[in-house]
């Protein structure tokens, strides 16, 4: 869902007010997650919601499809959206909607979307698009304010596309997309991107080159490849459908919004990384990741639990968007006052204290179902960030770089480290009227940590 080109798609934040609050929530993130803190005072920078736990195709290797979910099926109410959008929009970069089920589903969608793109979230949703959708719809959808729309579409013929997407009609899925571009096109906008995601198994590997080629002549702004989660054949789970067997594509993302995006020199550590933009980050384990201490103090960690969550349609609050089950919740946004008292549920200090400290969670984290997507999604949501960043931003970092990364986060994030050690961002002035919106935000917040970011960025040192 356009991970791999998030760090050059994404926009920036362009109201200054706005801008202040989610750098400085981003900030306190950063040093609680650098100082393993149980309790957080900050919000989420990234947030998954996913507003409807239904789908019309049988997916073999999904939840959802097979059947074998432990979660009702439901629509989030605009009541309970409207609550969760006006406690935590304002300080988010990046909102999913979807996860467990198909968003396009949801009659209301496009209202969802446009409630947090007005605060100027970058909004993304990842549908089937095996949907009947009406010139209004399309409309409605296309002027929310959303950020990106993702097609997952796994085939370039319905020979092929029908062997995992089971149930889905590649000739609606395939007008639809078509339809929803050049409606784009006549309206003039920009945003939302339009993305095929192609998950590429053994029966469609060799559609790279014809995909790539009906990408282009629909108009799309990008095509992303990704291996599709299978099992090989003859293992007691596999659903008829197994792994690739042939090399990821040499560009596993393309189209003229990334390319767009590579050329952008808006900030600073866009400039600073002109040269050394490096791929995507292989994902791996982080259990066996070295903590704050180096290799010598090495236990688990994980970065989800300062930076995201997940929101489902009932007002269930769980850690990831990959711990899916019922059972496996954090707890529910109507057993508290607000999201910050949920997100400091028992559960969640449980689960934090059990990734700094060691020791059992008693959660989901304990037997986590998929610890090598902690790696990718975090870090290609922070080089995003960063990359985005004003002067007054990487003034702070570029000042005090140990105070908000962990030493791991040198291979993590080598490129935009290293631009925040080079002498123009140690050397960028203080900006008085950042300071002073900082300054205002600190007054406020219950975390002292901001004051201490505000002190940073007019004395140029921690």
């Amino acid at each position: 869902m356009g991970d791999l080109a998030l760090p050059h798609i994404l926009p920036r934040v362009r109201d200054p007010r706005r801008e202040a609050r989610k750098y400085a929530n981003f900030l306190l993130a950063l040093r609680a997650r650098r100082a393993g803190a149980a309790r957080v005072a900050h919000h989420p920078f990234d947030l998954t919601v996913d507003c409807a736990t239904l789908c019309q195709l049988h997916c073999p290797y999904c939840a959802v499809g097979n059947g074998t979910i432990r979660r009702g099926r439901a629509l989030m109410e605009t009541a309970l959206h409207e609550r969760l959008a006006a406690d935590v929009a304002p300080d988010l970069f990046l909102a999913w909607y979807f996860s467990a089920g198909e968003p396009l589903l949801h009659p209301r969608l496009h209202e969802h979307l446009a409630r947090t793109a007005g605060e100027e979230a970058f909004t993304v949703v990842s549908t089937n698009l095996s949907v009947p959708l009406s010139p209004a719809r399309q409309e409605a959808l296309l002027r929310s304010g959303l950020g990106m729309l993702s097609a997952s579409v796994d085939g370039a013929s319905a020979a092929t596309y029908g062997q995992y997407r089971r149930g889905g009609d590649f000739a609606l899925v395939m007008d639809n997309l078509a339809g929803l571009a050049r409606r784009k096109r006549e309206m003039g906008l920009q945003f939302p991107l339009l993305e095929w995601r192609f998950l590429l198994f053994a029966h469609n590997q060799h559609e790279v080159d014809t995909a790539r080629s009906l990408a282009a002549d629909m108009g799309l702004d990008l095509l992303e490849f990704f291996p599709g989660y299978a099992l090989p054949p003859g293992d007691p789970g596999e659903q008829g459908v197994h792994p690739m067997t042939a090399p990821m594509p040499e560009r596993p993302i393309s189209g003229p919004a990334y390319e767009a995006g590579l050329a952008r020199r808006e900030a600073l550590i866009q400039r600073l990384t002109a040269e050394g933009a490096p791929p995507a980050p292989v994902p791996v384990d982080t259990a066996k990741g070295a903590g704050a201490g180096g290799a010598a103090a090495a236990h688990r960690r994980c970065d989800w639990l300062y930076y995201s969550g997940m929101i489902y349609p009932d007002g269930a609050f769980g850690p990831c968007c990959v711990a899916t089950d019922a059972d496996d919740d954090f707890t529910r946004l109507d057993a508290h006052p607000g999201f910050g008292a949920a997100w400091n549920a028992p559960a969640f200090l449980r689960s934090r204290e059990a990734f700094a400290r060691g020791g059992a969670a008693e959660t989901v984290c304990d037997r986590c179902p998929l610890p090598v997507a902690q790696e990718l999604q975090f870090v290609q949501k922070v080089r995003a960030i960063l990359r985005n960043a004003p002067d007054w931003v990487v003034r702070i970092l570029s000042a005090a770089p140990d105070a908000f990364f962990l030493p791991a986060d040198q291979r993590r994030l080598p490129v935009e480290l290293a631009a925040l050690r080079q002498p123009q961002a140690r050397a960028l002035p203080s900006d008085p009227d950042a300071l002073a919106r900082l300054r205002m935000l600190a007054a406020t917040h219950p975390d002292p940590e901001l004051a201490r970011c505000a002190d940073i960025l007019e004395r140029g040192h921690a």
